[in-house]
């Protein structure tokens, strides 16, 4: 009997025996009838609404990572790769892991968020592991009572955690809730977007930026007979009507969804470390890394921490080599090491002629008219370039070179 086979019977067993699915790491997609398995009723003030619980132990892995892993993350990261100092300080195990299905890309009343998965490590008596709430709206009749749950669930988090959720999950939710009368409860709330740290730290190492393609090079996990999102409106829309769906598929894709958030989550708070907990090497593209956390570091304006990570990546052997090495002689420069950077300079002026040369002429002789007071060698260096413009660079990027040459030699003459 194959993996598979073997995986689809212990699944068929698990749901015979009652009590809350464990894990479903990917499944054939089969159509079924009727209302999909294992959903509880619940109602509150607003309404009723149904939901599946699932349950998983903390140690409980999705690809190559367990879920506890989120206990060895080092906020400052997350800080750093987001631009979000409010995310230092987020409690992770207290946080809620976001991910939605709905009926189209566009809000408004004609759009309709029909499954909800909020993930969040609970305590159970003894038992402490991470539970996948799915809200599943059942009609439409039923979206402001689910709505108001998914609202007081987020509100009693830490925060959120998501993927491309700023952009889309929240968005929609928002625009839910305030055509039913819920109170959006994501204003204040820290929010933990791991679409754009992992594009800033893996974007050059891989074929795009994609949820599949990250928690596979980054996490080791590997769906089979996985539903593509894209299907996930008609299978709700035949459940409407009474047509066979494949409801399950999306209740599978969704909760490895939210699972992928745990640990793609522990991937990225252990960035600047280099290995998870264990002491086991970080996967995923370690040059694209150093150059991902050179630039953060640059953008927060702590250059030397930008030289250490761009050196790492030069060391191992990150390319486009001289376009590097010029970015490296900015961080000097700008972190006020003029010598270093001239010398930097210099060996990128000399090293040969491309697209790197005028540019690095130009800071040579910023750094010679005002740092060396030279002013006849930074006039030559303006010189070197004018005779180098035209053959390397065109458009844009030709004019905002053209006006600094110009008007810095302009000034050099006259001084002269």
């Amino acid at each position: 009997m194959s993996l598979r086979d073997r995986l689809r019977r212990l699944r068929r067993e698990g749901s015979s025996e009652g009590g809350p699915p464990t894990a479903s790491l990917g499944a054939d997609v089969e159509r079924s009838t009727g209302l999909p398995r294992e959903l509880h009723d619940a109602s509150a003030a607003e309404g009723s609404w149904k939901a599946r619980h699932s349950w998983f132990d903390r140690s409980a892995r999705h690809g190559e990572f367990e879920l506890n892993e989120v206990e060895s993350v080092v906020g400052s990261d997350l800080a750093l790769l987001t631009g979000d100092d409010s995310l230092a300080d987020l409690d992770l195990e207290e946080a809620v892991y976001l991910d939605t299905e709905t009926t189209g890309l566009s809000g408004g009343a004609g759009t309709y968020v029909f499954l909800v998965g909020l993930g969040r490590f609970e305590q159970r008596g003894a038992d402490s592991g991470f539970e996948c709430w799915q809200g599943f709206l059942h009609g439409p009749g039923d979206e402001a009572a689910l709505l108001a749950e998914c609202a007081r669930r987020i509100a009693d988090s830490s925060g959120v955690v998501s993927f491309f959720g700023k952009s889309f999950d929240r968005h929609r939710l928002e625009d839910k809730m305030r055509l039913c009368g819920v109170e959006p409860p994501f204003e204040g709330v820290p929010h933990l977007d791991l679409y754009h740290p992992c594009r800033r730290l893996y974007r050059e190492a891989y074929t795009d930026g994609r949820l599949k393609t990250m928690e596979r090079e980054l996490c080791g996990v590997m769906r089979e007979d996985d539903l593509p999102g894209s299907q996930a409106p008609a299978a709700w829309f035949d459940f409407l009507g009474d047509r066979p769906h494949q409801l399950e598929g999306v209740f599978r894709h969704n909760l490895d969804d939210v699972l992928s958030l745990v640990t793609l989550a522990a991937h990225l708070g252990r960035s600047s470390v280099g290995c998870r907990a264990s002491g086991e090497t970080l996967p995923g593209c370690e040059v694209t890394r150093s150059l991902g956390l050179a630039r953060s570091l640059d953008g927060a304006g702590d250059r030397q921490g930008a030289l250490h990570w761009m050196d790492r990546a030069l060391e191992q052997g990150a390319v486009p080599r001289r376009a590097l090495e010029l970015e490296r002689a900015h961080y000097l420069r700008l972190g006020g090491r003029s010598e270093d950077a001239i010398l930097a300079y210099r060996a990128l002026v000399g090293g040969g002629e491309d697209v790197c040369s005028v540019p690095a002429l130009l800071e040579l002789a910023k750094l010679l008219e005002h740092h060396s007071k030279r002013p006849a060698d930074a006039l030559e260096c303006c010189l070197a370039a004018a005779a180098l413009i035209d053959r390397n660079h065109t458009g844009a990027e030709y004019r905002r070179l053209k006006q600094d040459l110009d008007k810095r030699s302009a000034r050099l003459k006259a001084r002269a």
